[in-house]
């Protein structure tokens, strides 16, 4: 496990230093907001954007007609100082209405499947051995091939 660890904490990007999210930026939003935008949750701060999951397109109106003022208060906020805009992100249906939906390409990667092998190899534990030996498997072919 350290190993899988290490593989992920140096491949991994460090996230920006101004991200909020959580319980922090649940209460500053409950603090600012309007009893009108109960349904509407905050996602994340991140660089003087605020995303915000809407539950539909009127709620998404809403927020843009309530939009200055809720701004005004969460500038006021520390941790939302720099706060230039706020994003939405609908809940649900990702693309529009009546569009077939094609099926996934399969996922190939030649490295990825050289390194979970070297992962494997390095291993003790034999279930996770096997399943890291699975993985690359199902990388370097087409990711039909299941145990």
């Amino acid at each position: 496990m350290q190993a899988i660890a290490r593989i992920l904490h140096q491949s991994l990007p460090k996230p920006p230093a101004d991200l909020v999210f959580g319980p922090g930026l649940q209460s500053v939003w409950e603090r600012c907001r309007p009893e009108e935008l109960a349904t509407l949750e905050p996602l994340f701060y991140c660089s003087g954007r605020l995303f915000v999951m809407v539950p539909g397109s009127a709620a998404a109106a809403r927020l843009r007609q309530e939009g200055p003022d809720l701004l005004a208060r969460l500038r006021a906020e520390p941790e939302l100082g720099e706060l230039r805009e706020i994003v939405t992100r609908r809940a649900g249906r990702q693309g529009p209405p009546n569009v077939a939906v094609k099926a996934a390409a399969p996922l190939r990667s030649a490295l990825g499947a050289r390194c979970f092998g070297s992962l494997a190899a390095m291993v003790d534990d034999p279930a996770l051995k096997a399943s890291l030996a699975r993985l690359a498997v199902a990388l370097a072919t087409d990711g039909s091939q299941r145990a």
